[in-house]
């Protein structure tokens, strides 16, 4: 009766009672332990950043550089609108930074991105503290979309970034945009006497008036908010369009 059954049985059960080359069963530690359940992608298994990968971090940096641009040139023209410079910058730049983690999954190039974004920053503002806020937002950005992964058994893909994880690191990646506004915090009588030969006395009353020192934590929270909204955003496009384009 028992042979008759084994017809009726799973084939993963009928395959655990044939013995392997060494003689053990299929179904046996020995065998589990020899091979995973789903074999690692070369994306997971590969650590180091290739000739690929560079290339692709210049094109979505330039690209990124384009849109933070376009977003603070908007801000500029409002007369009120320079606080909300890191806002639009999120809601705007956010996508080219997720096609990049979309294009490499691997630690390094988000940092990249950012210390390429400070070295432009450095070049077109001279702003030192954006240079600092640029490389530390996107260090710690890269160790949020590296370190925490979280895995579907139900798929054969290696462990991918959860939709809170890449949320959470494009918002503290646009972190980096509170260093266009630190002078007015820190050294603030200082900054405003050279703003003052530079400008004029009306342009930097002007500015100071926008960036009272209460309103650090209001333009963080708006850098976070933007570089949240940004990602909503960005995760919309790459489902709809960039995918089926082969960017992403």
């Amino acid at each position: 009766m028992s042979t008759i059954n084994d017809n009726n049985r799973q084939p993963s059960t009928r395959l655990a009672a044939n013995p392997d080359d060494n003689g053990n069963p299929a179904g046996s530690a020995n065998t589990a332990s020899a091979s995973p359940a789903y074999p690692e992608s070369p994306r997971a298994t590969a650590t180091r950043l290739g000739p690929r990968d560079y290339i692709t971090i210049g094109v979505y940096t330039v690209l990124y550089f384009v849109m933070i641009s376009i977003g603070a040139l908007i801000t500029h023209l409002i007369p009120v609108g320079m606080p909300f410079a890191g806002f639009a910058c999120g809601l705007l730049g956010t996508t080219p930074l997720m096609l990049l983690m979309a294009k490499s999954q691997r630690f390094g190039a988000i940092s990249i991105m950012g210390i390429l974004l400070a070295l432009l920053m450095g070049a077109v503002h001279g702003n030192y503290y954006t240079v600092a806020t640029s490389i530390i937002a996107a260090v710690l950005a890269d160790l949020i979309a590296t370190r925490i992964r979280t895995t579907d058994n139900d798929s054969a893909e290696a462990p991918t970034r959860s939709t809170g994880v890449i949320l959470a690191s494009v918002s503290v990646f646009n972190l980096w945009s509170i260093g266009m506004f630190l002078p007015f915090y820190i050294g603030r009588a200082t900054y405003l006497q050279q703003l003052t030969a530079r400008k004029g006395a009306e342009y930097a009353g002007r500015l100071a008036g926008l960036f009272p020192a209460w309103t650090l934590p209001v333009v963080i929270v708006l850098g976070l908010l933007g570089g949240l909204l940004g990602g909503v955003i960005g995760l919309a496009l790459l489902r709809r369009h960039f995918k089926r384009a082969g960017l992403a």
